[in-house]
């Protein structure tokens, strides 16, 4: 399997999949204006297409059968998933019930955690730690970490659309963001269980790997330090979230801004920790 284009491919899957579970079941749900739905579910639409191109490569090369059968299973759920997404915006955008949207965003999001299923069980075969199950709860716990800092960030500048809204739900959000740190934390010491880029290699396979990774990531635990340390900042913005939600008014624009910087740096996280997922 074509690793970056994978490791791409699951840290999209895993940003869509947190966020789709945000859209269409969180507090927010009927008490915030339907364009909040309608711009956050476009971008996990598109997030979800984005894991489905991206893992469509990878995909081509798997030569065992079992592990191809699985692969074609995942792009047809990642697909789905996208579909049912889009489908859910375009109710919402065209004043159909919104219950109907709801479903079928909570379709898609069902869709989008089976595909989990079958990608856990190519790391399975590929002799993955903790096999198939640990492969699918490193996949969810990375959809915390992810969807809820995406999210945030979209909730925080809808509050420019809605000045009057309560800040009850960014500090909701903020304590996601909390929650999503925790996530993060056991998708990292989880992907510790497997070894490093590159590792029992030889000749030519050793060679072609080292290509592909950067020589820092192949050291010992390295990503593990990596993903940890940037876990911490994380942490530290975390906090900050939950004081400038609380406070409100202006704060929320600060709040929003921090969501800013832990976008950033969230995916470096899912990176490390998921460099690890098809070694």
């Amino acid at each position: 399997m074509t690793a970056p284009a994978a490791i791409l491919a699951l840290v999209l899957a895993m940003t869509a999949v947190g966020g789709s579970a945000l859209v269409w079941f969180a507090p927010t749900w009927g008490k915030v204006r339907h364009g909040y739905e309608i711009l956050s579910g476009a971008t996990v639409a598109l997030l979800m297409w984005g894991a489905w191109g991206a893992f469509r490569g990878p995909v081509r090369t798997l030569q065992d059968a079992e592990t191809a059968a699985s692969g074609e299973l995942a792009l047809s759920l990642l697909l789905a998933a996208t579909l049912a997404t889009a489908a859910a915006v375009i109710v919402l955008a065209v004043k159909l019930p919104p219950t109907l949207a709801r479903v079928l965003g909570g379709v898609g999001t069902l869709a989008g955690v089976a595909a989990f299923w079958p990608v856990a069980e190519i790391r399975a075969v590929g002799g993955g730690a903790g096999g198939t199950g640990q492969g699918f709860v490193e996949l969810l716990l990375g959809s915390g970490l992810m969807g809820g800092i995406w999210l945030g960030m979209i909730l925080g500048h809808w509050y420019l659309v809605e000045r009057r809204l309560s800040n009850r739900y960014m500090v909701w959000m903020a304590w996601v963001n909390v929650g999503a740190i925790v996530a993060g934390l056991g998708s990292v010491l989880l992907s510790g269980r497997n070894p490093p880029p590159c590792e029992g290699l030889e000749g030519a396979a050793f060679a072609q790997c080292a290509t592909t990774f950067a020589p820092i990531l192949r050291i010992g635990s390295m990503t593990i330090v990596l993903g940890l340390g940037v876990l911490a900042l994380l942490a530290l913005i975390a906090g900050f979230n939950v004081k400038l939600a609380k406070e409100g008014g202006r704060s929320i624009q600060a709040s929003t801004g921090m969501f800013y910087l832990a976008v950033i740096l969230a995916p470096a996280v899912e990176f490390a920790a998921k460099v690890r997922y098809f070694a």
